[in-house]
Formats: structure tokens, C-alpha cells, sequence
């Protein structure tokens, strides 16, 4: 077996590329609809920047289609997050959090125009301003903006982070080389997987890791911790894309 590149060239050559991998939800014709998806995401300082393909959620291709997004399996650290065209191609995306009591809000309703609280009737315009009480201020909205040519909806989400910060090698074999990855996490209902990639035109696959340096390979997902997060990960070939994949579940009213 050919013995590793220095590890000069090796570090040089890896490509660090972010995703986030999501599950969405809606209603179309008074049916629910789910699909999970994988959306790139790259950061802005501590904003992460969601990127929805249109195609890939019938409802967005259709003027008034809201879908709706949860990152983590306990509602109150990120509330789902609503995204719903309007016409000429806006779309709006808001936090779904009433603020009266805490409640999730519905997603955008054509039929009456608006998005309502299912716990005590607060309703919000299409864009998140507040119509009507007991809840006392609009929605949370998110920046978002359409690429026509692409067919991408890129949405900006404060604090969510998935960026690796750090990778720095920590030990090498004849076959492998260990390597370290940091990345900024949220707190312990967020759970984490590490995906890698030989090619870009390969298909991505989930690989185990190591929280120690010296320790077996033998991790499939790792907690967050409200902090910097390290993971031991064993690369085996010259090149080689690894991801930090923040594990989702569907949002079901």
C-alpha cells in the first residue's frame, strides 16, 4: 500500500463543503405532504444561509404554497420556520412562534389570507405582521431571496451554525490519516452527523468518528453542546470532502 502525501499537500487539497440535511412539510389539498431534502448551507458570520431547490417542494411552485421547517426535536431553542410564495416570485419566511403563549402558528392559509395561531386565534399577514391579537407583535421574519436562474429560495437563519471552524491533522498511518474537525454547535436536542464525499460527483455517504483521538471510529452521531464540538475522522484517500450534517425531523402541525 502507497504510503500518504505529506501532509502539506494533503490539508492543502481537502475542500471543506457545509450542508444541512432537512426535512420539510406542508399541505396541499388538505393533504399532508413530506419530503426530506438536502439543502446547501454556508455560512455568514453566525447566519446560516438556507438554499431551497423550488423543485424539490410542490407547494413553493405555485403562488400562496407555504411549507414549513423544524431543525430540532425540541420546539422552543428553533421554532419551525415558515416559507410561502407570494406572487411575481417574493417569497416570505418567517419564525413560526406566537409570542402571546408560545405557540406554533400555522402555516400561510390561502383561503383566508392569512397565518394563524391554532392555540388562541392571533393572526399574521402572509409576510408575518400582526392582524390581530391577543398576540402583541408580528412574526420573526427571515431574509430571503429568489434566484430565477437557479431556482433557489435562499433563506438567512441567525445562529445556525454547521460550519467546520478547524481541521487540523492529529496522526497518520500507511493507510489513513486522523483528522480533527471542529465546528460550532447549538445545544443537546441538536444532534450531528459527519458525511463525506471522495468526488463531488460521488454520492455522500455518513461515516463514523471518534470524540477522542485515539479512540475507535465506531460514533454515528454526536450531541450538541453549545459550544465547539471536535470529532476524530479517519481519511484514506488524497482527497476528499467532509460535511458537518445537522439531522432534522419533519415539522407536523
Amino acid at each position: 500500500m502507497s504510503l500518504p502525501q505529506p501532509i502539506t499537500e494533503l490539508t492543502r487539497r481537502r475542500v471543506i463543503k457545509q450542508f444541512s440535511l432537512c426535512t420539510a412539510a406542508s399541505i396541499i389539498g388538505g393533504q399532508l405532504w413530506s419530503a426530506r431534502l438536502l439543502a446547501s448551507l454556508s455560512s455568514g458570520g453566525n447566519v446560516g444561509i438556507i438554499k431551497l431547490r423550488l423543485s424539490d417542494y410542490p407547494a413553493l411552485q405555485n403562488e400562496y404554497g407555504s411549507v414549513q421547517f423544524k431543525f430540532n426535536n425540541a420546539i422552543g431553542t428553533y421554532y419551525p420556520f415558515t416559507v410561502t410564495r407570494a406572487p411575481n416570485n417574493v417569497f416570505h419566511s418567517v419564525d413560526t412562534r406566537c409570542n402571546h403563549a408560545d405557540c406554533v402558528v400555522s402555516p400561510y392559509n390561502e383561503s383566508t389570507g392569512l397565518i394563524e395561531c391554532p392555540c388562541h386565534g392571533s393572526q399574521f399577514s402572509i409576510s408575518g405582521e400582526l392582524v390581530q391579537g391577543p398576540a402583541t407583535a408580528p412574526l420573526v421574519c427571515y431574509n430571503t431571496t429568489f434566484n430565477a436562474t437557479t431556482d433557489v429560495v435562499s433563506v438567512e437563519v441567525p445562529a445556525l451554525y454547521t460550519t467546520i471552524s478547524t481541521v487540523s491533522v492529529q496522526s497518520t498511518t500507511a493507510s489513513s490519516i486522523r483528522l480533527m474537525l471542529q465546528f460550532r454547535s447549538l445545544n443537546n436536542s441538536f444532534i450531528y452527523k459527519i458525511q463525506y464525499q471522495q468526488t463531488l460527483t460521488d454520492a455522500p455517504v455518513f461515516v463514523n468518528f471518534s470524540n477522542s483521538v485515539g479512540g475507535a471510529a465506531t460514533q454515528s452521531q454526536v450531541a450538541g453542546n453549545s459550544g465547539t464540538r471536535s470529532v476524530f475522522v479517519d481519511a484514506t484517500g488524497t482527497t476528499g470532502f467532509f460535511a458537518v450534517v445537522l439531522v432534522v425531523t419533519p415539522y407536523i402541525p
